[in-house]
């Protein structure tokens, strides 16, 4: 019998794509990993804990039971995705999708599900006809996926921001997908090895995900002692707006050298916050913003040779 779940497998996070004839890739796109069963009674939709996603997005299975009949004879399915409110066929919207995915009340999520329609954007089979694939090769995998979505009549060679659920295509040229998500703005690219197999609940290095960051300059602000967060912002107007805070990418050396300095010239402190003049500058990489706050800061590097006054909203803007 079917598992309606399991535990998803999940990629390495590097800072290069891996390159030779082993490897393919796809767009990654910015949503909730998903896991979709269907069978001829029931469809369910969980989250990477478990948590059910199909009474929150029911928009999916209302349009799987319309087309049904296309591929009853291939099911129970279960397939990996992504859960997405795509802004683009390489794009998806990362404020929408938290925000649906915090409803409760099936008037808020039917009105939801009309104004902002989600995606699943599929990209693995691990249940085909009632047999778990999860042990044949990749490549088997995404082909045997391939000739459902044809079955079904959806178009497989790009994903479609008006379709209820999308075939995530994949290439094997790393330098033309690379150049398409940087100049669509995607969230990254997963590298896949073609042979290999999907195990439940593990993280692996057969699946590389390079996440396509920004650079930006930041004033430094201060520093929670509780967390262990750096907070920092940027000129907007006449102000310093707080944008965002980090605590990754720093090496050991590097953070002790920064509280050290936070320390000396410490303006205020209120509770576990210390707070500083701006003065110092530190370069980050992000993901993109969120309501006005960065998204997955890392750090890069001390910027001495910038000056704070430069560090501002319309010029991260430009250059990003």
């Amino acid at each position: 019998m079917i598992q309606s779940f399991l535990k998803p497998m999940l990629p390495t996070l590097s800072e290069e794509l891996p390159t030779g004839e082993k490897w393919v890739y796809e767009v990654k796109y910015d949503g909730f990993r998903c896991l979709l069963y269907w069978d001829h009674s029931l469809i369910t939709m969980t989250s990477r804990n478990g948590h059910p996603f199909h009474t929150i997005f029911p928009e999916i299975p209302d349009y799987l039971k319309s087309v049904q009949h296309k591929v009853k004879h291939l099911l129970p399915l279960l397939v990996d995705g992504e859960l997405c409110i795509l802004a683009d066929s390489y794009k998806a919207n990362f404020e929408y999708i938290q925000k649906r995915g915090r409803l409760k009340q099936t008037e808020r999520i039917i009105q939801s599900a009309k104004l902002f329609p989600s995606s699943f954007c599929a990209f693995d089979l691990l249940a085909f006809n009632g047999q778990y694939t999860f042990q044949e090769p990749f490549m088997n995998r995404k082909k045997s996926l391939k000739s459902v979505f044809e079955m079904l009549g959806i178009d497989v060679s790009h994903v479609e921001k008006s379709s209820f659920i999308n075939f995530v295509p994949y290439s094997a040229d790393e330098k033309s997908i690379d150049d398409l998500v940087k100049k669509k703005d995607s969230e990254g690219i997963v590298a896949k090895t073609i042979h290999s197999k999907w195990s439940a609940g593990t993280r692996t290095t057969q699946w590389i995900k390079v996440k396509n960051l920004k650079i930006g300059v930041f004033i430094l602000l201060g520093y929670d002692t509780e967390n262990s967060f750096f907070h920092v912002g940027l000129v907007k107007g006449t102000t310093i707006q707080p944008v965002g805070l980090f605590a990754h990418g720093i090496s050991t050396e590097e953070k002790e050298a920064l509280i050290h300095i936070v320390k000396r010239n410490q303006s205020e402190k209120k509770g576990s916050f210390i707070r500083i003049e701006p003065s110092l500058c530190v370069e980050l990489s992000f993901l993109e913003w969120y309501k006005e706050q960065l998204r997955q800061p890392r750090f890069i590097r001390f910027r001495f040779d910038a000056d704070w006054e430069d560090c501002t909203w319309e010029k991260l803007q430009r250059n990003n």
